[in-house]
């Protein structure tokens, strides 16, 4: 049986933003690395997860309060880091993410058009 290759369905920008992910009901501090619309990865400052499910919370640095992702499942791990999947969120969240990396995009269309 052949190995299931999935691809991402929306384009990926780096980060670098304050997050927390949740495991064994303890928030433990993080990065994230680069995110989309439906995932994120995650440089993690502590102990790495073993649970296959998460909970996010992150800081978008143009906007105010937290981001929380209420369920996400890990998709693989390397050394420090993870990749997440976004399985629940809020319509909040997720309006507040798409806005957020629209900008984003836009803001690297306008220095590449220079």
């Amino acid at each position: 049986m052949k190995p299931v290759v999935t691809r991402r369905m929306y384009r990926r920008v780096s980060a670098e933003y304050q997050s927390y992910y949740l495991m064994d009901q303890v928030l433990r501090q993080s990065v994230i690395r680069d995110i989309s619309l439906n995932g994120v990865r995650i440089q993690s400052l502590s102990e790495l997860p073993r649970n296959p499910l998460v909970m996010i919370r992150l800081w978008l640095p143009d906007q105010q309060g937290c981001l929380d992702i209420d369920q996400a499942i890990v998709r693989w791990v390397r050394g420090q880091e993870f990749d997440v999947q976004f399985v629940s969120l809020s319509n909040e969240a997720d309006f507040r993410l798409a806005v957020h990396i629209e900008r984003v995009l836009e803001q690297q269309s306008a220095t590449a058009a220079v």
